[in-house]
C-alpha cells in the first residue's frame, strides 16, 4: 500500500483555507475556495503558515493538544509532537502518564478537547482523511482479540477489513509467523498464553502493511532474541516501504534504536529528539538516566507553578523549532513552499490511483458478519442461551402453567353416612310412579362419588373440629360436612319450598370451608366444586321425573362470543409470556456481544480499520435477527404444535408480531451496551427492567386491576398492547386490519425506532469523547 495512501494538503478542505498565500496553483479544488481562503489566509502567523506546510510532509504533527477525561484534570496538557515518514518514535513514559490516551487520539478513536493533530496529512476522523482506515495499523494496549477466533481467523479478520485479498493475507500470514513465532493456526486465542497473544495482536496490525504503524507496548513480555528480531523488521520496513513507526515501550533501552525518542510524563512531552543527541544533551549514559533527570526538572517546576519544562535547543515546545529539526533530520530542510507544491502534486496522483482500490464496503461488511457467527457458533454456552433455552422455558411455561390443580385433598365430615362403607354405598334416589314422588336415602354418598380424586382427594373425619385442625395444618385445602339429616332435609327443603325451617335449611345445604391462603387453588376448587354440585343436582332431578332446569339458578351462561368456557389460564398468559421470553432473549444476547467487542477492545481497533459504527451495528443486527428467527420459530412450533395454543387468526401476523418484538429487543440490547461498560451493569438493567415489564405486561394479571395511573404506564410499554394484540389474533381470529391488533405493531415500530435514535446518539456522543 504504501505511499498510494497519502493524502493530498489540497485534497482536505480543512486544509485548503489554510494554505500559504502562493500556493494558489495547487489544484482546481484550491482554486474553487480561492477566495475563502484568500479571506483566511490574512489571519495566519508565520508559525502556523510553517506548521501547516509541515503536516503534509510529516506522517504525525501534534501541536497544543490537550484532553481531560474529568474536569480540570488534563491526560494531555498542551502537547507537542512530531512524528516523521519512514522513521521509528519511540513514545516513553511510565504508565498512565497518558501514552495510551495518546495514540488513541491518533487513530482517530477519541477526540481531543482542543489543539491540533494531523495524520499523513488530514485530521483523524475528517472527510478524506483516510484516519481511521488502512493507512493505519494499530497494536493497543489490550490484546484486542476475539477470544473465540483462531491464528488464521485474527489474519483474516483484521485483513479483511482492511482490504486486503485472501491469497495475500495468506502470504503475510506465513511471513509474520516465522518472524513472531506465531502459535499454530488453528489454535484458539482463549488458549494461547499471553505472550503468544501480544504476537498474534501485532501481527495483526501488520497484516495489511500500513502507512503508518501504532504499536502500543508490543514487545512486553516477549523474549529478547525475538524483540531483537521485531526490532530488526520495525528498522527495515522505515527505510524500505517509507513506514512511520510510533512504539511505545517499558524498555527504555531497546528505544536507542528509534530515530527519535519522545519523552512523556504528566501528559507533557519533556523532549523529543534522537536518543544520542539526548543522552549528549543531559551527558547521561543511558536514556534512563535522561529520564529521570527530566522528570525530576518537570516535578521540580510545577512544585514553582511552572507547568512548561524549559530545556535548551533540543528541547523545545515550539512547533517550528521542532519541525524544523525534525525536517532537517529527516527530510531535508524546506524552505520553499515550491517544494510543497510538487509533493502535493504526486500525492494528488497517487491519491487517484488509489481511488481504483477503495475498499469495497460489502468485503469488511462480510469480514463483520463472518467474526459475528464465529463468536456466536464458537461458543457452546452462547449456542445452548440462544436455542435450548426459549425451548425449554416455553416447554416449562405450558406444562407449569394452566393446567387444573390436581392432588388437593378434602377433609370430609359426613355425620349421615360416614365415610359411606368405604364408597361403597352411592346414595339412592326411589322414584314412586304410583304417587309421582321421590325419596332420598344417603345422598351425601351420592354427592361425595360425584367428586372423584381428579377433583379432590377425600379424607373422612369424625368430627368438625379434627376436620378444621386437617386444613390449619396444611392437611387439606378445605373441610367439607354433611348433616346426620342432610337426604331428609333435602327432600323437605325441595317439597316445602319457602315454608321450610331454618333447621331444615341449614341441614340441606353442603357446607365448605375453604383455604383461601391459596387464592389459585381456592377459586379454582371453589369453581370446580360449584360446578359438580350442579351436574349431580341435574342427575338427581332427571332421575325423579323433574325438568332439571328447576334446579337450576335463573343466570345461564351461553356459548361466549371468544375463546371457550373452560378456557386454560395458560392461554391467556401466553401471549405476554411468548413476547416477554423473545424480547428479553434477544436483549441478553445483543448486549452481551457488543459488551464482549468493547470490553476486549475489538470494538476500537474495528473501528481504527475504518469500519464505521453503522457498519459494526448492521453486521450484529443481521446475525442476532438470524438467531432471532430460528428462536421464533421454535416457540411457536413448540406453542401451537406441541400444546395445541390455539390460533384463529393469521399465523403470519402472529409471526410478524413475534419477530418485531424480537427486533425490538435487540435494539434495547444495543442500547444497554451503549450506556454501560460490563456484563455485571448490563445484567443488572436487563434483569431490573425485566420484572416491570412482565408485571406491568398484563401477562401475569389483567390491566384493568391495576390503578388508572399504572394502566396508562402500563399501556406504553413496548410488550403490553403487542401482547393484546396477538390475543386478539389468537384468542378473537382478528387480522391486522383490526384497530385492537394492528396498535401493537405500532407500539414495537415507534419503540424500535427510538431505541435506534437514541443508541446512534449515545454512540456519537461516546465517539466525540
Amino acid at each position: 500500500m504504501g505511499k498510494g495512501f497519502r493524502m493530498s494538503l489540497t485534497r482536505t478542505n480543512s486544509m485548503e483555507c489554510l494554505l500559504p498565500a502562493n500556493s494558489s496553483k495547487l489544484s482546481n479544488t484550491a482554486n474553487k475556495n480561492g477566495k475563502y481562503c484568500r479571506k483566511k489566509r490574512e489571519y495566519l502567523t508565520e508559525e502556523d503558515r510553517r506548521f501547516y506546510e509541515m503536516t503534509a510532509q510529516e506522517a504525525i504533527v501534534i501541536r497544543n493538544a490537550r484532553k481531560c477525561y474529568t474536569k480540570n484534570v488534563a491526560v494531555l496538557d498542551n502537547l507537542n509532537m512530531v512524528v516523521s515518514r519512514g522513521s521509528i518514535y519511540g513514545l516513553l513514559g511510565a504508565s498512565g502518564c497518558g501514552k495510551s490516551t495518546l495514540l488513541s487520539c491518533v487513530v482517530g478513536v477519541r477526540r481531543i478537547d482542543s489543539g491540533d493533530i494531523w495524520v499523513l496529512g488530514g485530521k483523524p476522523g475528517s472527510k478524506g482523511s483516510g484516519i481511521p482506515g488502512p493507512r493505519v495499523g494499530y497494536m493497543p494496549q489490550e490484546i484486542s482479540l476475539v477470544k473465540e477466533f483462531t491464528t488464521a481467523n485474527a489474519m483474516y479478520y483484521f485483513g479483511r477489513i482492511s482490504g486486503v485479498e485472501d491469497d495475500v493475507i495468506e502470504e503475510r500470514l506465513a511471513f509474520l509467523t516465522k518472524l513472531l513465532h506465531l502459535p499454530p493456526r488453528n489454535t484458539q486465542v482463549k488458549h494461547m498464553s499471553g505472550g503468544q497473544q501480544r504476537r498474534v495482536s501485532f501481527a495483526a496490525a501488520m497484516i495489511h502493511k500500513p502507512e503508518l504503524l501504532i504499536l502500543d507496548e508490543p514487545t512486553v513480555g516477549l523474549d529478547p532474541v525475538l524483540r531483537a528480531d521485531i526490532w530488526d523488521h520495525l528498522i527495515t520496513i522505515t527505510r524500505e516501504e517509507d513506514t512511520a513507526v510510533v512504539i511505545t515501550t517499558h524498555y527504555i533501552e531497546e528505544a536507542k534504536q528509534a530515530d527519535k525518542v519522545g519523552m512523556m510524563r504528566c501528559g507533557q512531552l519533556l523532549t523529543e529528539s534522537t536518543p544520542g543527541q539526548i543522552m549528549t544533551q543531559f551527558q547521561c549514559q543511558t536514556l534512563e538516566e535522561a529520564f529521570l533527570t527530566l522528570s525530576q526538572r518537570q516535578a521540580d517546576n510545577q512544585e514553582r507553578g511552572i507547568t512548561e519544562v524549559v530545556s535548551n535547543e533540543v528541547t523545545s515546545h515550539n512547533p517550528t523549532e521542532v519541525n524544523s529539526m525534525t525536517v532537517s533530520l529527516h527530510n531535508g530542510h524546506y524552505s520553499s513552499t515550491d517544494n510543497i507544491i510538487s509533493t502535493e502534486k504526486q500525492q494528488i496522483r497517487d491519491n487517484e490511483d488509489i481511488g481504483k482500490v477503495v475498499t469495497s464496503k460489502w468485503k469488511k461488511f462480510r469480514a463483520l458478519l463472518t467474526k459475528n457467527a464465529m463468536q456466536l457458533v464458537k461458543h457452546p454456552g452462547g449456542v445452548a442461551f440462544a436455542v435450548i433455552f426459549p425451548v425449554l422455558q416455553t416447554f416449562l411455561f405450558f406444562n407449569a402453567i394452566g393446567e387444573d390443580p390436581k392432588n388437593l385433598h378434602m377433609a370430609v365430615v359426613n355425620k349421615e353416612a360416614g365415610n359411606c362403607n368405604y364408597s361403597s354405598i352411592w346414595g339412592e334416589v326411589n322414584y314412586y310412579e304410583d304417587t309421582h314422588d321421590c325419596d332420598f336415602v344417603d345422598l351425601s354418598c351420592r354427592y361425595l362419588h360425584g367428586f372423584d380424586d381428579s377433583i379432590i382427594i377425600k379424607d373422612y373425619y369424625p368430627d368438625e373440629n379434627s376436620a378444621v385442625e386437617a386444613v390449619r395444618g396444611g392437611k387439606a385445602v378445605g373441610a367439607m360436612f354433611f348433616s346426620s339429616n342432610f337426604s331428609k332435609a333435602l327432600r323437605s327443603r325441595r317439597d316445602n319450598g319457602r315454608f321450610s325451617t331454618d333447621e331444615e335449611l341449614e341441614d340441606s345445604s353442603v357446607q365448605i370451608s375453604l383455604d383461601m391462603g391459596n387464592r389459585q387453588i381456592g377459586l379454582n376448587l371453589q369453581k370446580r366444586l360449584f360446578d359438580r354440585f350442579f351436574e349431580i343436582q341435574n342427575s338427581i332431578m332427571q332421575e325423579c321425573h323433574i325438568d332439571p332446569r328447576f334446579g337450576e339458578m335463573p343466570l345461564r351462561f351461553e356459548e361466549p362470543l371468544f375463546g371457550s368456557v373452560n378456557q386454560k389460564y395458560s392461554n391467556f398468559m401466553a401471549p405476554g409470556f411468548l413476547l416477554t421470553v423473545i424480547f428479553f432473549l434477544a436483549t441478553s444476547l445483543t448486549s452481551a456481544i457488543i459488551i464482549s467487542d468493547r470490553v476486549e477492545g475489538v470494538w476500537d481497533r474495528t473501528l481504527v480499520a475504518g469500519v464505521t459504527v453503522q457498519q459494526i451495528l448492521a453486521a450484529h443486527i443481521m446475525v442476532q435477527f438470524a438467531l432471532t428467527c430460528i428462536q421464533v420459530t421454535l416457540v411457536l412450533c413448540v406453542a401451537i404444535l406441541g400444546f395445541n395454543l390455539p390460533c384463529r387468526g393469521p399465523l403470519l401476523a402472529v409471526i410478524t408480531l413475534v419477530l418485531m418484538i424480537g427486533f425490538c429487543g435487540m435494539c434495547y440490547g444495543f442500547f444497554i451496551s451503549v450506556i454501560v461498560s460490563t456484563h455485571t451493569v448490563a445484567n443488572y438493567v436487563s434483569t431490573g427492567s425485566f420484572y416491570p415489564l412482565i408485571l406491568l405486561s398484563g401477562c401475569i394479571w389483567p390491566m384493568e386491576g391495576m390503578p388508572v395511573f399504572l394502566q396508562w404506564v402500563s399501556r406504553t410499554l413496548p410488550t403490553t398492547l403487542p401482547s393484546l394484540s396477538m390475543r386478539a389474533i389468537l384468542e378473537k381470529g382478528y387480522s391486522i386490519d383490526e384497530s385492537e391488533v394492528y396498535v401493537g405493531f405500532l407500539i414495537i415500530g415507534l419503540w424500535t425506532v427510538a431505541l435506534m435514535i437514541m443508541c446512534i446518539l449515545a454512540l456519537r456522543s461516546k465517539t466525540a469523547g
